[in-house]
């Protein structure tokens, strides 16, 4: 019986049903980008960028294949730490942002650490100075 009940599809996670945490870093960073795009665009995209990342937490055991979602380790708390591309309107295919995003599977929940506009590609050092972040914000709680 649990073979059959594993081999069942799982329900699409839908954004109602996550947490999203957004840090103060990635809340400076998105501003600017509400202001150019005007609140309508900006809420759309949003809603798009957010379903996307829901895709994470419908799939079986919380994989990451086909979803455009680059794994860069873990946190102590139990999250795993990503980089996401978000395309932005009007941006072209290299253009939008690169968001530092950690996912705790088991909360349904989502950190939004940071981002940075394409033209200024973080580094490596940015993205774990930011997955940092939310472990700090998981251990004070």
């Amino acid at each position: 019986m649990n073979d059959f009940v594993s081999k069942q599809p799982h329900a699409p996670v839908v954004p109602g049903e996550v947490c999203w945490v957004l840090l103060t870093e990635a809340a400076q960073a998105f501003a600017p980008l509400r202001d150019r795009m005007g609140e309508e665009t900006y809420q759309a995209s949003k809603k798009a960028l957010q379903e996307h990342l829901c895709r994470y937490f419908s799939a079986s055991k919380c994989a990451t294949a086909g979803l455009q979602i680059n794994p860069m380790g873990g946190t102590d708390g139990g999250g795993k730490c990503f980089k996401v591309r978000w395309a932005m309107p009007g941006c072209g295919k290299s253009g939008g942002l690169r968001i530092a995003v950690v996912a705790y599977c088991d909360d349904r929940r989502v950190v939004v650490c940071d981002a940075w506009e394409r033209q200024t590609d973080p580094t490596s050092g940015e993205f774990a100075a930011a997955f940092e972040s939310a472990s700090k914000l998981r251990r004070e709680k």
